[in-house]
């Protein structure tokens, strides 16, 4: 795709998102919600043929003619019971701000380019964002709000666009907006400060972790933005035993590379690691958020134990024992083996596992219930156990498959991230289990 072409496209999209901004003074809220959603159908059904790539067709593989219909209408549709002028400065940031990005990005002399994702960020296009992005804010939103949220809701669009590849931050800053607006709307000012020094601090936390190659780039965003939501938006009760588990983590794994003379690399965590370890505690605190149910609270508790008792167990009993015993074929082998039990080990899970129930029931209830702390602790272990299991009998058949085998870069899922998933999930079927017998 030549340059008028992607020029044209992007003034197609100014024109829509100018055009959207008017017809918001012009018409009821119902019917540019039908004129909306119009637009977006005619964008996904106009972008399998030639004839429309005018519209659609960039210059790298991008996906940015889709998420900008989505990104809109999503927007919409979430801030349908709000304020107008809110899907107004979400629908300005997207219009203006990102184009104004793409035209300070063009800009050759003088200009300096960072990495933060897989692509490439310039410091006058992320210039042109911001300065424009404060602007629409202030001019729309200041009678409305103060200006530690003003200035929280640039820091977040900051992101949004910083962070997007192959056009996601035409679905990433219209909705991510959106989603704050709906977050944010029963907050007080002392929330917000609380918020903006949590982005520094866990910002500051995760370039330190992706400089001394603990985490990979993906790794440590992705650790920075769980810290932000755990701390920021649950609160430190949820974030202190997730702490726990990875910073117990980093120097178990550390102490093992170094006393078996593991490569350097070995010890540095991409994204699908850090998800394998996380992502199910996560849900079950999303979902606490929705019901208020107390027992995610367990679940949640469960789950970071599994995962905790599970990686003191690899990280520490190789470093005590040399041997192992594998549930495959009832042998001996040397440590570390994937199926392998050794009695340090089982020490070292079941020591992690009571650890992290007694402290996260503290943090929570204020006090110690020793009959509900090891039934919890003991679904953690259990769930170790599955995944020395899993290591086994499903491991080795994942290796062979070719998805895997053939799967070089640094931010590729393993059959190690498959099993640790899994077995983690049996953490919460443990505890139903035996909270309903016990």
């Amino acid at each position: 795709m030549n340059e008028n072409d992607q020029f044209l496209r992007k003034i197609i999209h100014v024109f829509t998102g100018l055009a959207i901004f008017t017809l918001s003074f012009l018409v009821e809220k119902h019917v540019l919600l039908l004129l909306i959603i119009a637009g977006s159908l005619f964008a996904f059904f106009t972008y399998p043929f030639s004839y429309f790539n005018f519209i659609h067709q960039t210059s790298r593989k991008s996906y940015g003619t889709l998420f900008y219909p989505a990104g809109i209408l999503s927007a919409f549709v979430l801030l349908y019971p709000n304020d107008i002028n809110l899907f107004r400065a979400a629908l300005l940031v997207l219009t203006l701000s990102d184009t104004l990005a793409n035209f300070g990005g063009s800009i050759k002399k003088g200009n300096y380019y960072l990495q933060i994702t897989n692509e490439t960020k310039s410091i006058y296009g992320i210039a042109f964002y911001t300065l424009s992005s404060t602007l629409i804010y202030f001019i729309l939103l200041s009678q409305s709000f103060s200006f530690s949220y003003l200035l929280l809701l640039m820091i977040l669009s900051l992101h949004l666009e910083i962070i997007s590849f192959r056009g996601s931050d035409n679905l990433s800053i219209p909705m991510g907006l959106a989603l704050f607006f709906r977050a944010t709307q029963n907050l007080q000012d002392h929330h917000f400060y609380g918020l903006i020094m949590l982005i520094i601090a866990f910002g500051t936390g995760g370039f330190l972790l992706f400089k001394f190659r603990i985490l990979t780039r993906w790794g440590s965003l992705l650790a920075y933005f769980l810290g932000v939501y755990l701390a920021g938006i649950l609160g430190w009760k949820w974030a202190i035993p997730v702490i726990m588990f990875f910073v117990t983590s980093v120097i178990f794994t550390k102490i093992n590379s170094r006393l078996n003379g593991k490569i350097k690399t070995a010890s540095q965590r991409n994204i699908w690691q850090v998800l394998a370890n996380i992502l199910p505690a996560v849900i079950s605190s999303a979902i606490y958020l929705i019901t208020e149910e107390e027992f995610f609270i367990y679940i949640f508790i469960a789950l970071i134990a599994a995962v905790t008792a599970d990686t003191w167990a690899s990280e520490i009993g190789p470093v005590f024992n040399k041997q192992c015993f594998s549930i495959q074929d009832f042998r001996l082998h040397g440590a570390g083996i994937s199926g392998g039990i050794s009695l340090a080990g089982t020490l070292a899970a079941s020591f992690a596992a009571l650890l992290i129930s007694a402290v996260s029931w503290y943090i929570f209830f204020d006090g110690f219930e020793i009959s509900k702390i090891l039934l919890i602790a003991i679904s953690g272990l259990l769930a170790s156990f599955v995944d020395s299991f899993l290591g086994a009998f499903l491991e080795p058949g994942l290796i062979r498959r070719k998805f895997f085998k053939y799967n070089t870069s640094e931010e590729k899922i393993t059959p190690n991230d498959i099993v640790n998933i899994t077995a983690s999930l049996s953490a919460p079927l443990f505890l139903l289990i035996i909270w309903q017998h016990f």
